[in-house]
């Protein structure tokens, strides 16, 4: 098996599967904000409506299938008590994401904030070599 760091198109390949499922997260919540601003279930049925979030959605799950192709490709190459640890990088995507883009429009806290950081924090713990190698 190869290790990490030796493939940079594995390291992309991995950064785009990340990225994807963090797309993919985003996607599907603006669909269902859709979904959501309707005041009653009725209108939900409509085609118009459907079709706008069903667009979210489906845009969502394409890039969920993407994500999971590419996710593939690196469990190929990398071990996975390395690589599984670096998905946790698409929950900072997805909170930076989420506090950006202005149609879903979540606030920024401090709390969450240090969280992230302490996501980041571990994506780096877990990746250090080990001293003596």
């Amino acid at each position: 098996m190869n290790t990490p760091g030796k493939s940079s198109k594995f390291v992309f390949i991995l950064a785009l599967s990340i990225i994807l499922s963090a797309c993919a997260q985003l996607l599907m919540k603006a669909g269902m904000i859709e979904l959501a601003a309707r005041p009653n279930d009725a209108e939900w049925l409509t085609g118009d409506v459907l079709l706008h979030s069903g667009i979210w959605v489906v845009s969502g799950l394409t890039c969920y299938a993407g994500s999971m192709i590419a996710w593939l490709l690196v469990l190929s190459r990398w071990p996975l008590s390395l690589a599984y640890p670096m998905l946790s990088l698409s929950y900072v995507l997805v909170y930076i994401g989420a506090v950006l883009w202005p149609f879903i429009g979540e606030s920024i806290s401090l709390t969450r904030s240090c969280g992230i950081l302490l996501v980041m924090a571990g994506v780096v713990l877990i990746n250090l070599k080990p001293s003596g190698n």
